[in-house]
C-alpha cells in the first residue's frame, strides 16, 4: 500500500512532479486477515536476571496483545545490535550472549551464534537498552528461527507501539489527529485480525508494504503515538467480524470497489465518491514512458517489441479504472489484467489505474489520478474529511459504511 508518507516524500523531493521516481515500491493485493474474535496474546515470563522466551498465547496476566513482525527472512544470516546482547534457547535457559554486534547465521536447521557455537532451531533475544535488527529497532524481544538454511527474525512488539510505529509511517505528522486516529482504528484492525490467522507459524504479518510497513521504533512522533493511546484498543467491526481494513494513499475523486480490484465483492469495500483528496500531490499525475522502457515492459509481459508496438486500454470498471490493457507489436496482440501491467511497469511511475494512455512520437505518455489500488480509505481524503470537521468515527464509517467502532476508547 503506497503510503501518504511517501507520497509526500516523493513530492518534496521533486520526483512526483517529473514522474521520475526511483526505485518503485511493491503494491501487491493486501493479504485479507480473516476475521476473528479473541486473537491471541503474549505472555512475558516472570522478571528475573535471565528471563525465558518469548510465549506465544492467551495471557490473562497481562492482558497486552503483542504482534509478531517478519524483519528479515529469505536471507541466510542477520546481524543483531545493542550494548548487551541475550538469546535463550526453546527450554528457557540462557544460550548465549554478546555486545555490541552479533552476526547468527542459519546452518540447516540450527543457528551458528556469531561464527562460533551452534545453537538450537529457535532463539528468543533481548538487548539493553533496545535490540535492534539491522538499521530497525526492534520494540520488543525478537525472535530467530531457523528453517532449510535460511534465518527469519521476527520482532514481537505490544500491539499499540506497533500501531503507533506503522502510521508513522503511513502518514506525515502534518496529517490532522482525526485523521490519524482513522488510521491508527484501521492500522490495530489489520493486526488483531492478522495475529487470529497468521501468515505463518513463525510470525503475524510482513512488516512491509506486503501487510503494513514497519521500520521499527525509531523516529515514532509523539502525534503518532498519540493517536494509537486515544483510540487504545478501537478496532472496526461489520456484523460483529474484524473488518478488511485496507487503505491507500489518494483515490483520485473515486475508491474503487474490491470485486474489481481482487475479484471479491466485499459489502463495505465498494467505491463511492471522494471529494476529499483534491490536495493529494498526486491527485493527478504524468509518466512518459521511453521507447527503451517499452520494449522492457512489452517483452517482459510476452509480446516480442517491433516497431509497431502498442499500448492501449482495453477496458475499464464503472470507476474509470483501466481494468485490462492491449499490447501489440508484430501481429502479436495480447490482453491482460491492468494490475500485472502496472506491476511491470512500476507502482512509483504509473500510480493508478484511474488512466490514459496517449502515445507521443515514440513513446508513450500515461496521465492518472491518484496513487495505489483506490480500495476502502483513502488516506489523503481522510485528512480531508478531518479538516472539515470529520471525527475518527465519522471518517471510517464513510470509507467502510456499515461497519462499527467496538473497544476501549470512549
Amino acid at each position: 500500500m503506497p503510503s501518504a508518507t511517501a507520497v509526500a516524500a516523493l513530492f518534496a523531493a521533486g520526483l512526483l512532479l517529473s514522474g521520475c521516481a526511483g526505485a518503485p515500491p511493491r503494491e501487491p493485493a493486501p493479504r485479507v486477515p480473516a476475521p476473528a474474535t479473541a486473537p491471541p496474546t503474549v505472555t512475558r515470563p516472570a522478571s528475573s536476571p535471565r528471563p525465558g522466551p518469548v510465549v506465544i498465547g492467551p495471557s490473562e496476566a497481562t492482558g497486552t496483545r503483542f504482534v509478531r513482525v517478519l524483519l528479515s527472512g529469505g536471507k541466510p544470516g542477520v546481524v543483531l545490535e545493542g550494548e548487551t546482547i541475550r538469546a535463550w534457547g526453546a527450554d528457557g535457559k540462557l544460550s548465549a550472549e554478546g555486545a555490541g554486534r552479533v552476526t547468527l547465521t542459519a546452518v540447516g536447521e540450527r543457528i551458528r551464534w556469531n561464527g562460533s557455537r551452534l545453537l538450537g532451531r529457535t532463539l528468543d533475544a533481548a538487548g539493553a537498552p533496545e535490540l535492534r535488527v539491522g538499521d530497525r529497532k526492534a520494540g520488543g524481544r525478537v525472535r530467530l528461527v531457523a528453517r532449510k538454511g535460511e534465518l527469519l527474525a521476527v520482532a514481537v512488539v505490544p500491539l499499540e507501539p506497533y500501531v503507533a510505529a506503522v502510521i508513522s509511517r503511513e502518514a506525515p505528522p502534518r496529517f490532522h489527529p482525526e485523521a490519524l486516529a482513522a488510521m491508527a482504528v484501521a492500522a490495530r484492525t489489520y493486526a488483531v485480525g492478522a495475529t487470529a490467522k497468521p501468515r505463518d507459524t513463525a510470525y503475524d504479518v510482513v512488516g512491509s508494504v506486503e501487510d503494513q510497513v514497519f521500520e521499527g521504533m525509531d523516529g515514532v512522533a509523539s502525534v503518532f503515538r498519540e493517536a494509537a493511546e486515544r483510540t487504545r484498543g478501537v478496532v472496526l467491526r461489520y456484523r460483529g467480524e474484524l473488518v478488511r481494513t485496507v487503505y491507500h494513499s489518494t483515490c483520485g475523486g473515486r475508491t474503487e470497489s474490491a470485486e474489481y480490484a481482487w475479484g471479491r465483492d466485499v459489502p463495505y469495500l465498494r467505491a463511492l465518491r471522494c471529494d476529499d483528496c483534491a490536495d493529494s500531490p498526486v491527485y493527478r499525475w504524468e509518466y512518459r514512458m521511453s521507447a527503451a522502457e517499452g520494449r522492457r515492459v512489452s517483452g517482459a509481459l510476452g509480446v516480442p517489441p517491433g516497431k509497431d508496438l502498442r499500448f492501449a486500454v482495453a477496458s475499464r470498471t464503472p470507476t474509470g479504472r483501466t481494468n485490462r490493457v492491449r499490447i501489440s507489436s508484430g501481429g502479436v496482440s495480447r490482453e491482460l489484467k491492468a494490475a500485472v501491467f502496472r506491476k511491470t511497469a512500476g507502482y512509483a511511475k504509473i500510480r493508478s489505474l484511474k488512466m490514459e494512455i496517449v502515445p507521443v512520437g515514440g513513446e508513450w505518455r500515461f496521465a492518472g489520478e491518484g496513487y495505489g489500488h483506490g480500495v476502502g480509505m483513502c488516506q489523503f481524503g481522510a485528512n480531508g474529511m478531518a479538516r472539515r470537521g470529520a471525527g475518527f468515527r465519522d471518517i471510517l464509517a464513510r470509507y467502510y459504511p456499515g461497519t462499527e467502532t467496538a473497544g476501549e476508547a470512549p
